[in-house]
């Protein structure tokens, strides 16, 4: 009967210390995992800090501002072009959805567009 608790004992052991291999291993495995996530994490942190910072210089004002001058044909807005919303009439909001049409087509210069002297 001794014997037999013996190698019973022997064999819990044996099947216990084979647990405990799988679990250091299985360990060991997601300590890596885990390794490998923080360096993905950092990696796309450093991505984003970049990412911002370009955001951030091309949408800073005299960068908007320089390119707007180069490339838009913009002038600055003449008193007569102002309207006070209870002065206007349906033919200016006609008017300016021609406007914006002709400049959607990009066709406002062949159109000869000129602004309206009121």
């Amino acid at each position: 009967m001794l014997r037999f608790v013996n190698i019973c004992l022997v064999l819990g052991l044996v099947a216990l210390a084979y647990v405990i291999y799988q679990v250091k291993y299985e360990a060991r495995s997601l300590d890596e995992t885990i390794v490998s996530l923080r360096q993905q994490i950092e990696e796309e942190r450093d991505a984003l800090a970049v990412a911002r910072a370009e955001w951030s210089l091309l949408n800073s004002p005299e960068r908007i501002e320089r390119l707007a001058t180069k490339y838009l044909e913009l002038s600055p807005a003449q008193p007569q072009q102002l309207v006070i919303l209870d002065e206007a009439t349906e033919k200016d909001f006609q008017r300016a959805h021609e406007l914006a049409q002709i400049a959607k087509t990009g066709a406002a210069k062949s159109a000869g567009y000129k602004p309206a002297a009121h």
